[in-house]
Protein backbone atom coordinates (compact mmCIF):
# COMPACT_ATOMS: atom_id res chain seq x y z
CA UNK A 1 0.00 0.00 0.00
CA UNK A 2 1.78 3.13 -1.03
CA UNK A 3 2.29 5.84 1.96
CA UNK A 4 1.99 9.55 1.80
CA UNK A 5 4.50 11.43 1.64
CA UNK A 6 4.81 14.48 3.71
CA UNK A 7 6.53 17.54 2.35
CA UNK A 8 9.04 18.85 5.01
CA UNK A 9 9.76 15.06 6.54
CA UNK A 10 13.49 14.55 6.80
CA UNK A 11 12.15 10.75 5.73
CA UNK A 12 10.84 11.72 2.59
CA UNK A 13 14.62 13.39 2.19
CA UNK A 14 16.85 10.33 2.97
CA UNK A 15 14.92 8.18 0.64
CA UNK A 16 15.39 10.66 -2.41
CA UNK A 17 18.76 10.35 -1.36
CA UNK A 18 19.18 6.82 -0.93
CA UNK A 19 18.02 6.51 -4.65
CA UNK A 20 20.16 9.43 -6.43
CA UNK A 21 22.88 7.70 -4.62
CA UNK A 22 21.36 4.05 -6.15
CA UNK A 23 21.68 6.15 -9.78
CA UNK A 24 25.34 6.83 -9.56
CA UNK A 25 26.54 3.13 -8.48
CA UNK A 26 24.58 1.90 -11.30
CA UNK A 27 26.44 4.39 -13.44
CA UNK A 28 29.69 3.41 -12.14
CA UNK A 29 29.11 -0.34 -12.78
CA UNK A 30 28.09 0.50 -16.62
CA UNK A 31 31.17 2.62 -17.29
CA UNK A 32 33.27 -0.61 -15.70
CA UNK A 33 31.20 -2.91 -18.07
CA UNK A 34 32.34 -0.27 -20.37
CA UNK A 35 36.29 -0.05 -19.54
CA UNK A 36 36.17 -3.92 -19.98
CA UNK A 37 35.06 -4.22 -23.26
CA UNK A 38 38.22 -2.31 -24.79
CA UNK A 39 38.58 1.26 -25.48
CA UNK A 40 36.45 0.63 -28.90
CA UNK A 41 33.21 0.98 -27.38
CA UNK A 42 34.49 4.50 -25.37
CA UNK A 43 35.81 5.46 -28.83
CA UNK A 44 32.85 4.81 -30.50
CA UNK A 45 30.79 6.70 -27.54
CA UNK A 46 32.81 9.89 -27.71
CA UNK A 47 32.79 10.50 -31.47
CA UNK A 48 29.04 10.08 -31.23
CA UNK A 49 29.12 12.62 -28.69
CA UNK A 50 31.44 14.87 -30.21
CA UNK A 51 29.20 14.57 -33.93
CA UNK A 52 25.83 15.26 -31.96
CA UNK A 53 27.61 18.21 -29.92
CA UNK A 54 28.96 19.59 -33.57
CA UNK A 55 25.18 19.24 -35.15
CA UNK A 56 23.85 21.08 -32.00
CA UNK A 57 26.36 23.79 -32.44
CA UNK A 58 25.71 23.75 -35.96
CA UNK A 59 21.89 24.13 -35.47
CA UNK A 60 22.55 27.40 -32.71
CA UNK A 61 24.22 29.49 -35.11
CA UNK A 62 22.09 28.62 -38.39
CA UNK A 63 18.72 28.89 -35.87
CA UNK A 64 20.83 32.58 -34.47
CA UNK A 65 21.36 33.60 -37.95
CA UNK A 66 17.64 33.01 -38.92
CA UNK A 67 17.04 35.16 -35.57
CA UNK A 68 19.13 37.66 -36.95
CA UNK A 69 17.73 38.18 -39.84
CA UNK A 70 13.97 37.97 -38.39
CA UNK A 71 15.03 40.35 -36.12
CA UNK A 72 16.46 42.84 -38.99
CA UNK A 73 13.16 42.27 -41.01
CA UNK A 74 10.90 43.65 -37.66
CA UNK A 75 13.75 46.77 -37.35
CA UNK A 76 13.67 47.48 -41.29
CA UNK A 77 9.76 47.21 -40.91
CA UNK A 78 9.43 49.40 -37.54
CA UNK A 79 11.79 52.06 -38.98
CA UNK A 80 9.59 52.55 -42.15
CA UNK A 81 6.58 52.64 -40.02
CA UNK A 82 8.59 55.68 -38.11
CA UNK A 83 9.37 57.59 -41.11
CA UNK A 84 5.43 57.43 -42.32
CA UNK A 85 4.89 58.67 -39.02
CA UNK A 86 6.58 61.49 -39.03
CA UNK A 87 5.68 62.18 -43.03
CA UNK A 88 2.30 61.83 -41.93
CA UNK A 89 3.04 64.03 -38.67
CA UNK A 90 4.86 67.27 -40.72
CA UNK A 91 1.71 66.85 -43.32
CA UNK A 92 -0.48 67.32 -40.24
CA UNK A 93 1.25 69.90 -38.60
CA UNK A 94 1.92 71.72 -41.64
CA UNK A 95 -2.40 71.62 -42.19
CA UNK A 96 -2.70 72.38 -38.44
CA UNK A 97 -0.52 75.53 -39.57
CA UNK A 98 -2.25 76.84 -42.27
CA UNK A 99 -5.72 76.39 -40.90
CA UNK A 100 -4.49 78.55 -38.15
CA UNK A 101 -3.18 81.14 -39.73
CA UNK A 102 -6.16 81.77 -41.75
CA UNK A 103 -8.53 81.88 -38.39
CA UNK A 104 -6.10 84.39 -37.25
CA UNK A 105 -6.20 86.32 -40.31
CA UNK A 106 -9.58 86.26 -40.61
CA UNK A 107 -9.77 87.80 -36.94
CA UNK A 108 -7.46 90.43 -38.14
CA UNK A 109 -9.72 91.39 -40.94
CA UNK A 110 -12.82 91.20 -38.88
CA UNK A 111 -11.02 93.55 -36.31
CA UNK A 112 -10.31 96.36 -39.36
CA UNK A 113 -13.97 96.06 -41.05
CA UNK A 114 -15.76 96.37 -37.59
CA UNK A 115 -14.20 98.50 -35.14
CA UNK A 116 -11.50 99.75 -38.06
CA UNK A 117 -14.38 101.14 -40.35
CA UNK A 118 -15.55 103.27 -37.27
CA UNK A 119 -15.88 107.30 -37.27
CA UNK A 120 -14.08 107.19 -33.85
CA UNK A 121 -10.51 108.24 -35.04
CA UNK A 122 -8.95 106.72 -31.90
CA UNK A 123 -11.02 102.86 -32.07
CA UNK A 124 -10.76 103.14 -36.06
CA UNK A 125 -6.60 103.64 -35.16
CA UNK A 126 -6.10 100.81 -32.36
CA UNK A 127 -8.36 98.21 -34.10
CA UNK A 128 -6.64 98.61 -37.15
CA UNK A 129 -2.85 98.67 -34.95
CA UNK A 130 -3.93 95.27 -33.32
CA UNK A 131 -5.27 93.82 -36.40
CA UNK A 132 -1.86 94.91 -38.23
CA UNK A 133 0.23 93.07 -35.13
CA UNK A 134 -1.85 89.98 -35.00
CA UNK A 135 -1.36 89.32 -38.44
CA UNK A 136 2.44 90.05 -38.26
CA UNK A 137 2.74 87.63 -34.91
CA UNK A 138 0.89 85.11 -36.92
CA UNK A 139 3.26 85.19 -39.70
CA UNK A 140 6.45 85.12 -38.01
CA UNK A 141 4.76 82.00 -35.29
CA UNK A 142 3.75 79.80 -38.18
CA UNK A 143 6.64 80.67 -40.43
CA UNK A 144 9.27 79.31 -37.71
CA UNK A 145 7.03 76.29 -36.74
CA UNK A 146 7.32 75.87 -40.31
CA UNK A 147 11.37 75.98 -40.22
CA UNK A 148 11.00 73.37 -37.24
CA UNK A 149 8.83 71.13 -39.27
CA UNK A 150 11.37 70.90 -41.85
Amino acid sequence: MPQARSSGSSSGRSSQTKRSSAGKSTAKRTTRKSAGNGGASKARTSRATASSASSAAGAKSEGSGAADARLEAVAERVRKLNERIIDESKTAGEATLTAYEKALKAIASSLERGPGSSDVEWISSLATTQAKWIRDVTTAWTSAARGMLK
